[in-house]
């Protein structure tokens, strides 16, 4: 059975017809990674169980404010914290207000997790100097009652720049916590220098 060429142009046309097209594949790979940067957004935006911990802080209370140098008695000073949120259940803020070292002395602090680095994140400023400092942490406590971030600040009493410190959150109870400000230049294993203990006022 022989074909015409009419009908083999016309077949040839309809197969033709079936084929995708470059402008095809390129909407249908736009919208995939379209659907991808999405279900990535959804994802980077979710919230979890270290975010509720950081909500357990919301509420005011009294502190006792500790400067720990190696080799001198401690310098205890009392003051009062509250715990807010910035953005409901992703940004707490901290802010605490009293004396240290006998100077009126305030500080602000805005927390957080950030799910897609998967660490804390604290940005502080105090008003004992201009500077504004951040530091990050690992999640290595899965109970979330001990938190530890890391970060560098410059030392003007000494001139140092990016000098290492840690702070440490341990969380006793609902109703206590301690944060302890770490500096990592002193020593082999660093120096813990303030000490603020929270106690959740009635």
């Amino acid at each position: 059975m022989s074909c015409s060429p009419t009908r083999l142009v016309l077949a040839l046309v309809l197969w033709l017809s079936w084929l995708p097209s470059p402008g095809w594949a390129q909407t249908t790979n736009q919208e995939a990674l379209m659907k991808e940067m999405q279900a990535r957004m959804e994802e980077a935006a979710r919230l979890g169980p270290h975010h509720a911990a950081l909500g357990a802080l919301v509420g005011a209370w009294d502190v006792e404010l500790a400067m720990v140098m190696p080799g001198a008695p401690a310098q205890r000073s009392k003051g009062r914290a509250t715990y807010a949120w910035a953005i409901e259940g992703r940004w707490l803020t901290q802010q605490i207000t009293g004396e240290l070292m006998g100077t009126p002395y305030q500080s602000f602090s805005l927390m957080g997790f950030d799910t897609y680095a998967k660490n804390h994140v604290v940005v502080s400023v105090t008003s004992m100097d201009t500077a504004m400092n951040m530091a990050r942490g690992l999640v290595v406590d899965p109970t979330h009652q001990v938190t530890a971030v890391y970060g560098t600040l410059d030392e003007y009493t000494t001139g140092e720049l990016h000098k290492p410190y840690k702070v440490v959150v341990r969380r006793a109870s609902d109703a206590r916590h301690v944060m302890e400000i770490w500096d990592l230049g002193i020593g082999d294993a660093g120096a813990k220098v303030l000490e603020f203990t929270f106690i959740r006022r009635p």
